[in-house]
């Protein structure tokens, strides 16, 4: 990696890229800088007029981005899996370089907010949900995106916080972070065909080694306004597509599995929307979560 270049020296090798002769060079160094040559890229592109250079700049921009997240998530799924909010922001920040964390961090912190001043400890597990559904659903207004549900958005937490809405798995899983930071045990349940949660005895460790069906009250899907199911319920349903009922589907899964999970999703969007790149992109994002 290119190391202790001056921004003067930035700048000089970024006005080298529409250099056809030593272009593949140029390229090549500029993306070994990494996250460094980030900024002065943006400035570049903004005010370039220049269709190819700009095409080049947007591409050694785009390949730096992915490195970073490939190298990021390769980290997180070692060293930091517990936090799912983290693995959910390294997919939005590959469609979103310059992500807000600090937007992400502000709204669910409204929304805890909201929830502590209605729970109470002495509350049942239905009516922690009940008001838990209320403030999500209710008073903050998020939901399933039925009308439109493999648009991409669906899939970035930064998007549903936004749009309020979201696909199954986002959705869930952002149900699950704030229920969990509010003391609710919720978890991830990765159903075939549509992914939900499950409310626990207590707070779980992750990545869940210890639980069993019996330390399951109940299910809730977030996607259908958090409506509950016994786990009698779901074993039908699962009967009743076929599925086998084993520990994997009806127990908590791990962060991992969540994040797999959803790429998996973008890569068929994207696949199915005729976007190669992108495609492309969020297939090496998944390939760094190794099998």
């Amino acid at each position: 990696m290119e190391q202790n270049l001056t921004e003067k020296e930035i700048r000089s090798l970024i006005s080298l890229i529409d250099d056809d002769e030593i272009f593949e060079t140029v390229f090549d160094k500029i993306v070994d800088m990494g996250d460094n040559a980030i900024n002065f890229l943006d400035e570049e592109i903004e005010h370039s007029i220049d269709s190819v250079k700009v095409n080049r700049l947007q591409e050694a921009y785009n390949q730096i981005t992915l490195n970073s997240c490939v190298a990021e998530l390769s980290h997180w799924k070692n060293y930091n899996s517990a936090n799912l909010f983290k693995g959910l922001s390294i997919i939005s920040r590959l469609r979103y370089p310059h992500l807000d964390l600090s937007f992400i961090n502000r709204e669910i912190n409204k929304i805890k907010d909201s929830l502590w001043l209605e729970l109470n400890d002495n509350f049942t597990a239905l009516e922690k949900i009940r008001i838990f559904n209320q403030v999500f659903f209710d008073m903050y207004g998020f939901g399933g995106d039925i009308t439109d549900f493999f648009n991409p958005s669906n899939s970035f937490i930064i998007d549903v916080l936004k749009r309020k809405k979201g696909n199954p798995i986002t959705l869930s899983s952002l149900y699950t972070i704030i229920a969990q930071s509010v003391g609710i045990p919720v978890y991830g349940i990765n159903m075939p065909r549509h992914f939900i949660a499950a409310y626990t005895e207590n707070l779980l460790i992750h990545p869940f080694n210890t639980v069993n069906r019996n330390n399951i009250l109940f299910y809730i899907n977030p996607f259908g306004k958090g409506e509950i199911y016994s786990s009698k319920e779901v074993i039908n349903f699962l009967n009743r597509i076929q599925i086998p009922v084993t520990d994997e589907i009806l127990l908590p899964c791990d962060h991992i599995t969540i994040i797999r999970r959803s790429i998996n999703n973008l890569i068929l969007i994207y696949k199915n929307k005729g976007d190669a790149n992108n495609e492309f992109r969020y297939q090496k994002l998944l390939d760094s979560l190794g099998e």
